[in-house]
């Protein structure tokens, strides 16, 4: 170096380097301070006239101008070390002297010195050391930046100093100073010290016994004393790391391996960086594959594998392999593996049936669940064994009754609760074909109520929490969906893909239950991790489903644009029709049904297949009136509320949307009866359609024919508005009134915008422009004060309620 360090100057400062006689003894590792501090003493000694001896002790002169320095104690051999500590023992001997740690050879002449001169002990640097040393060379380090520093170079000194000398602290530079140094460092040892080191970079708590080397207590603790001993910094172990052929290094990975496997003390860090560094050893295969039976989804995976590369594995362990995989996200190794047992001529038919399921799932995530059921239909009741009941729930969601009949009919394996409580889904979801829905929701949530064992759970297209929410959900029982959701999400992984879409539907039974933004409330890491097609559907849809509600038409426009490439990803089937109907009308109001179209007449088709189901159509029915209404197409509306007056037979919540669908038709044709639209719109509120609710009071109220019932209906639709509090408000909350600064006219627009209409609505019924009413909204938004559609929305709820109180 071409100038002394400040670290260094201060570090002298506390030696008094003119004491008669100087004696200092300094401890500290390669990675301390204590080869530079030692360098800069016996700098200043040269530069006072002193005579340093560094070498050849017993005949050194013993002038009293004359300094013993040693520059690392536990480097001298026996002999050499027996002369210094005899001379060392003499008290009016001139000597400085280091030592990597204080040896219990050395520990007789370190208390010496304690009493008859000064003794430093020095470390690597920590957090607040490295912000010292950057200050001194006029860089002021956060926190975080020198915490940083410190990982990067694990607290050595020598690599810190000479990074830290640069005048521009930049990532890259610092990275390559430290880089070099530490090139620089590894390349100045020998190739014993170089071989230790980079084993321990590879096997934790190495110990000297655990190398057959001559010695090896010596050769340890000489590499110990570098500072770089086990080290984890990639800028350290880059500078270790070699190819590892057939030498001695991998003869000795090999016999640590042997040995640790044999004491049962080997860990599963050591045995994946030995696999790493080139071990390829059966043992350490048989150790991964073991392993791996008792890790997580993700961990597991990574286990399986590596072990792969060395040793083939069985048919079973490929499908745990393929099930962890998919677990964890990685859907293609899941299909890689899963293939080649599909393809495999003598693979057992329960080790088929596993295939089969996890390959349909995966089909099902991606958003193809008829691509799964054909794999099921191919693989037949025969051979699906105790697989059958998840088969049978992926056929009857493609519309394949008979072939789902047959399947549930086959089921098998041993009457354990999680076979049970898949077989309960399946055969309450067969009920839910032809019975009453209430027994069929009965029998799919006992499922619901068996435990399920982590280390067996095996990967499926959706789990039963998410089939019952969904179903509850087409039923308006958004609570219980959300309370089932929440459920099954407090003890999951968050690593599961099943998390993410558990959080997405629980937004999804928010929205329908009157969540004004639900897609707030969703744990952001499940909306940016990788999702699949058929949960990126959802998302998107329930976007829409926000916009749609709660926006404008250029929300609408903006969720429309992001929602509608999903469609040409998605297939028709039962649980995915929630989206696809939201999708639906959000396209009738942007008049760009040409991408939906298809979706639609697909969803009836697989609704008629199933004989109408009033569990499942019910809901998608009535999203056929709203289409009407929106298009304004009365003729439109018909076919959907036949088929609700149909199912109203035996579902009450069918009769209550049939009413209300009749309601609307009666509305749209200019015949308000208040009392029936009341009547019409509480079941809807209570049925768990308090948005629809206060749009069918509020076009009532538009088209009724004295100023009497419409304000009446206006006041109904505003209740239910009020009525459905925003997440972690009271009800008292939602009712408090301020001062409105709102003009007349400005209040009557702001009363239509809450009820949900369109500007090209509002316009109609006031009979102005939509262009002027976007102008009077403008105004209404700026004397608010509102920053986004949302915020307007809150105040003007506010604003409108004063004739409830």
């Amino acid at each position: 170096m071409n100038s002394e360090s400040p670290y260094i100057r201060d570090l002298l400062s506390t030696v008094d380097l003119e004491a008669k006689p100087l004696r200092l003894f300094v401890t500290g590792s390669g990675a301390s301070a204590r080869p530079q501090l030692l360098a800069a003493v016996h700098r200043r000694l040269i530069g006072r006239e002193a005579a340093v001896v560094t070498g050849d002790f017993a005949t050194a002169d013993r002038g009293p101008n004359t300094v013993v320095l040693i520059d690392n104690a536990l480097d001298l051999d026996a002999g050499e070390r027996a002369v210094v500590l005899e001379m060392l023992r003499r008290t009016n001997i001139c000597a400085v002297v280091a030592t990597d740690m204080v040896d219990p050879r050395l520990a007789e002449a370190a208390a010496d010195f304690s009493t008859t001169g000064s003794v430093l002990h020095l470390d690597r640097l920590r957090c607040s050391d490295i912000q010292a040393l950057a200050h001194g060379y006029g860089h002021a380090l956060t926190p975080d930046e020198a915490g940083n520093l410190e990982s990067l170079s694990e607290g050595h000194f020598g690599a810190l100093d000479a990074a830290l000398r640069s005048p521009v602290l930049e990532i890259h530079t610092v990275g390559d100073a430290l880089r070099a140094y530490f090139a620089r460092a590894v390349g100045a040892l020998d190739a014993r010290q170089r071989e230790i080191l980079y084993i321990s970079t590879i096997v934790q708590n190495l110990a000297p016994d655990e190398l057959d080397f001559d010695s090896p207590t010596d050769a340890f603790d000489r590499a110990v004393g570098t500072g770089l001993f086990a080290a984890q910094s990639p800028a350290i172990v880059e500078s270790l790391a070699h190819p590892l052929g057939i030498g001695p290094e991998r003869a000795a990975l090999d016999r640590i391996l042997g040995r640790r496997i044999e004491a049962g003390v080997l860990d599963i860090d050591t045995a994946v960086r030995l696999f790493d560094a080139g071990v390829r050893h059966p043992a350490l295969a048989h150790y991964l594959y073991d392993a791996a039976q008792r890790a997580t989804p993700a961990a597991a995976a990574d286990l399986y594998r590596r072990a792969a590369v060395i040793e083939s594995p069985s048919a079973e362990t490929m499908l745990h392999h393929a099930e962890c995989a998919a677990s964890s996200g990685d859907l293609d190794t899941a299909v890689s593996l899963t293939d080649s047992i599909l393809h495999d001529q003598n693979v057992q038919d329960a080790e088929l049936a596993v295939a089969v399921r996890i390959s349909a799932a995966v089909s099902a995530v991606c958003g193809q669940i008829t691509s799964g059921a054909d794999l099921y239909a191919w693989l037949g009741p025969a051979r699906a064994d105790a697989e059958s009941a998840f088969g049978a729930i992926l056929l009857v969601a493609s519309g394949r009754i008979d072939d789902a009949g047959a399947m549930l009919a086959g089921v098998g394996g041993a009457p354990s609760p999680g076979n049970t409580g898949t077989g309960l889904l399946a055969r309450g979801l067969m009920q839910s074909m032809t019975g009453p829905p209430p027994i069929a929701l009965n029998t799919m949530s006992r499922a619901l109520t068996l435990p399920r064992s982590p280390g067996t759970s095996r990967f499926q297209a959706d789990s039963p929490a998410g089939i019952v929410a969904t179903a509850l959900m087409h039923t308006g029982a958004h609570d219980r969906a959300h309370d089932v959701l929440a459920k099954a999400t407090a003890t999951q992984d968050r690593s599961s893909h099943l998390w993410a879409r558990h959080q997405i539907l629980a937004a999804w039974a928010a929205l329908l239950a009157g969540t004004e933004n639900p897609v707030a409330a969703i744990p952001e890491s499940a909306i940016t991790d990788s999702l699949g097609q058929r949960d990126t559907l959802f998302l998107r849809a329930l976007e829409v489903g926000v916009a749609r509600r709660f926006g404008d038409l250029a929300d609408v426009r903006r969720t429309w644009s992001r929602a509608s490439g999903t469609l040409f990803e998605c297939s028709v089937n039962l649980f995915d029709l929630l989206p696809i109907c939201e999708l639906w009308l959000a396209a009738v109001r942007l008049s760009d049904t040409e991408h939906v179209d298809h979706l639609i007449d697909e969803a009836q088709n697989l609704l008629r297949q199933l004989g109408d189901p009033p569990l499942w159509s019910s809901l998608f029915h009535w999203y056929g009136v709203q289409a009407a209404i929106l298009g304004q197409s009365p003729a439109d509306l018909l076919p959907h509320a036949r088929a609700l007056s149909e199912s109203a037979k035996v579902h009450s919540y069918s009769a209550g949307l049939a009413e209300a669908g009749r309601q609307w038709l009666l509305v749209l044709q200019g015949t308000v009866s208040s009392d029936e639209i009341e009547s019409a719109a509480r079941t809807l509120d209570r049925i768990g359609h308090s948005w629809d609710a206060a749009r069918l009071a509020g076009e009532a109220a538009l088209r009724a024919p004295d100023t009497k019932s419409a304000t009446t209906l206006l006041q109904l639709a505003r209740s239910f508005r009020v009525n459905t509090p925003e997440p972690g408000s009271s009800r008292e909350d939602a009712q408090t009134v301020p001062d409105s600064p709102l003009t007349e006219r400005e209040h009557e627009i702001a009363e239509l915008v809450v009820l949900g209409l369109t500007y090209r609505e509002i316009g109609e019924r006031l009979y102005i422009s939509a262009k002027t009413v976007e102008h009077h909204v403008a105004r209404i938004k700026r004397k608010v004060g509102a920053q986004s559609r949302s915020e307007l929305l809150v105040v003007l709820r506010s604003l409108t309620t004063p004739n409830l109180q």
